[in-house]
């Protein structure tokens, strides 16, 4: 990354810390190495889930670089931690409730605490269909399937009715059981806390609790039995 900042010294770069996709991890004396000598390199993205890890990244790097987080179920605790400040999220679930998302951001940083614990409370059961892990049967008995992101949070953009398009190879269909497990949960926030699918349901003209229950909506987002 060093040479290619260096290169473009007007491009702002920002590492993903990803070790889960990436099986490898840019470490915080890395990242901190980068920030000193790379002035265009002053954030980061954060998905490591390691909370320590992010504790000592903002240790190495000080209070100038820009902690992003990169996992949409621990961006409260990431902001409200004294020692990670981070300052935002690159939101996954921001694709279906932007609003929510954003407004927790916010509180965090303007102090409200209290609001954007709220918040964060409202959009559990959307951050815990990031990645979708289900027990299926096969010809060779039971087997662990992930639909890994961003599959499950465009299976139920298309779902909703949202103008988004299938995932790209390798990736491909969720299992029916797997859709289930994306219905309930936006089915759980719809009902518990609508305001958060509101600006769907205004913004693309759908009936949400409609979007959700009838079976013609399904078509085409899951492996059928012979797939497995």
């Amino acid at each position: 990354m060093e040479p290619v900042a260096r290169q473009f010294p007007d491009v702002q770069f920002i590492p993903y810390v990803i070790p889960g996709r990436s099986g490898t991890q840019l470490l915080p004396e890395d990242l901190a190495a980068l920030h000193r000598d790379c002035p265009n390199i002053n954030a980061v993205k954060e998905a490591s889930g390691d909370l320590d890890n992010m504790r000592r990244t903002r240790e190495c790097c000080g209070d100038d670089l820009d902690i992003l987080s990169g996992d949409d179920a621990l961006t409260f605790a990431m902001m409200t931690d004294d020692a990670i400040r981070a300052c935002g999220v690159v939101s996954v679930i921001s694709n279906v409730a932007p609003a929510a998302v954003g407004n927790m951001a916010r509180a965090v940083l303007d102090g409200r605490a209290e609001e954007a614990e709220s918040l964060a409370g409202a959009l559990a059961p959307l951050f815990d269909i990031v990645t979708v892990k289900t027990r299926e049967q096969s010809d060779w008995g039971p087997r662990l399937c992930k639909a890994r992101n961003p599959l499950p949070i465009k299976t139920l953009m298309r779902l909703l009715g949202m103008p988004v398009g299938p995932v790209r190879r390798p990736l491909g269909r969720m299992t029916p059981a797997g859709l289930e497990k994306v219905i309930a949960a936006a089915a759980s926030v719809w009902q518990d806390n609508p305001e958060v699918l509101e600006p769907v349901a205004a913004a693309f003209e759908v009936d949400i609790e409609e979007r959700l229950s009838a079976p013609e909506h399904r078509e085409g987002l899951t492996y059928g039995p012979g797939d497995l």
